[in-house]
């Protein structure tokens, strides 16, 4: 599985590396339907077309978002239930919602890294 580091964004991510992402189960359909307008991708995918550099960004961003909680909780479902729920850490928001955002998914990292360490206050 290709990581999608800086240098790797740099050079040009395949819009195919989202179903790979998809299959391998480290990102959702609707992860992507928040960064990417589905026309958008279905075009780039029947093109074999790489991803524009922030759609790639923000591709990054939701999967290592969904990583650190999937470490965080090491339970799948416990990790899509605490990211999919309203969150009151993060002021009622959503934190996969969130994190369509750089600094949305900042602040849910932010969360994920007291919880990780045991700071819940």
């Amino acid at each position: 599985m290709q990581v999608l580091s800086y240098q790797t964004i740099k050079k040009g991510v395949s819009a195919s590396t989202i179903s790979e992402l998809i299959g391998a189960g480290r990102l959702r359909r609707s992860d992507v339907a928040m960064v990417i307008p589905a026309r958008t991708l279905e075009r780039r995918l029947s093109g074999n077309q790489m991803l524009k550099i922030d759609e790639a960004d923000a591709i990054a961003r939701l999967v290592r978002v969904r990583d650190h909680a999937r470490r965080v909780f090491e339970r799948d479902d416990v990790a899509e239930e605490w990211l999919s729920l309203p969150n009151p850490a993060l002021g009622g928001e959503v934190p996969i919602k969130m994190a369509r955002t750089d600094i949305g998914g900042r602040e849910v990292e932010a969360v994920l890294g007291r919880i990780e360490h045991g700071v819940f206050g």
